[in-house]
């Protein structure tokens, strides 16, 4: 697996983050989260660097499989697209009026939905 970058990191431990070991948790959010070198985590957990290194990839191999398999991050993606549109076209149509019930309903999916410049 390639590297990852801190945004991809936290998206799947936001989606699937439940579903890893405590450990795994621990080291994926000293790695990403908190910036701390492989060698920093190894010395706290009185483990080598390398054997960091393996947990960080082991987990974001099973990150991977976990969004391959079931597309949450990418099903959230299409949703978060789709309100956006959504919000536009009801926008559009209502013109000045922008307290019609459906242009707000429609901006309340899409700030559930994650999106917060609607």
């Amino acid at each position: 697996m390639g590297k990852l970058d801190v945004i991809q990191a936290n998206l799947l431990v936001d989606f699937y983050g439940s579903l890893l070991t405590d450990h795994q948790r621990e080291v994926w959010h000293l790695y990403f989260a908190e910036d701390w070198s492989l060698s920093e985590i190894g010395q706290m957990l009185g483990v080598s660097r390398a054997a960091v290194a393996d947990v960080v990839d082991r987990t974001a191999g099973v990150l991977a499989q976990y969004e391959s398999k079931l597309g949450l991050i990418a099903g959230s993606e299409i949703r978060q697209r789709k309100l956006m549109r959504l919000v536009h076209e009801i926008s559009r149509m209502a013109g000045d009026q922008q307290d019609v019930p459906a242009l707000q309903l429609a901006r309340e999916l899409a700030v559930e939905e994650g999106l917060t410049d609607v």
